[in-house]
């Protein structure tokens, strides 16, 4: 093979991942914007700016690409957390940057935490696994084992508990706190709260609460 077409090869396959992620980024959006349920793959495939008979080629169904957008809409929150671990401080301040992160996002109730919220309801109510949800999965793994060295950390400087078992112990609280703080503002326009309980204020509560169950 020439240099030539090595240089038209790879130029084909820049373009083609250009037009996935393109592809990717449009669904989000209209995904975000209208349920999963309601968009169809030729409101896609307009957006995209590609015909329909394209966007099957890429993706043959519409749970695929579901997925895709899952995977890129976690995969900031893998670089996030990796870049949290390796700030400076003990372990224990690492791990309230990472809440305090969390909190924050909560409250601005961000196009990120909601697509992801909306996707994982839809993935759990599913009659089958989606396919290629072993790659959403895997995500979720590798930000979970971004938290091995602030564990081991831990252990080491002292700021973390030591009559605990602190692996299980921080995977408990980073999915309490998102889990509450996600369900309580999804819900907290149908509820009722006094101004001095209102989500804000609770989820602050229940950070405090966590951070405490650790701190030596």
């Amino acid at each position: 093979m020439t240099d030539n077409e090595v240089m038209e090869l790879s130029k084909r396959q820049q373009n083609k991942e250009e037009r996935i992620q393109l592809i990717i980024q449009e669904a989000e959006h209209l995904f975000l914007e209208n349920g999963f349920e309601k968009v169809q793959m030729q409101d896609i495939a307009d957006a995209a700016g590609i015909g329909v008979a394209t966007l099957f080629r890429y993706f043959p169904k519409k749970d695929q690409l579901i997925v895709a957008a899952a995977v890129k809409n976690l995969q900031p929150t893998l670089e996030r957390f990796e870049q949290f671990v390796n700030e400076e401080g003990n372990a224990y301040e690492r791990l309230e940057i990472i809440l305090n992160h969390f909190f924050e996002m909560q409250l601005e109730r961000t196009d990120h935490a909601r697509f992801r919220e909306a996707f994982e309801s839809y993935a759990s109510f599913v009659a089958t696994p989606l396919p290629g949800i072993e790659t959403y999965i895997d995500v979720q793994r590798r930000i979970m084992q971004t938290l091995e060295p602030l564990i081991e950390d831990g252990k080491r400087d002292g700021s973390f508990r030591p009559d605990i078992d602190v692996k299980v112990t921080i995977v408990t609280i980073i999915n309490a706190f998102g889990t509450f703080g996600n369900n309580i503002m999804l819900k907290s326009h149908i509820s009722y709260l006094e101004d001095d309980i209102e989500p804000a204020v609770q989820i602050n509560v229940l950070k405090e609460v966590l951070l405490a169950s650790i701190r030596a």
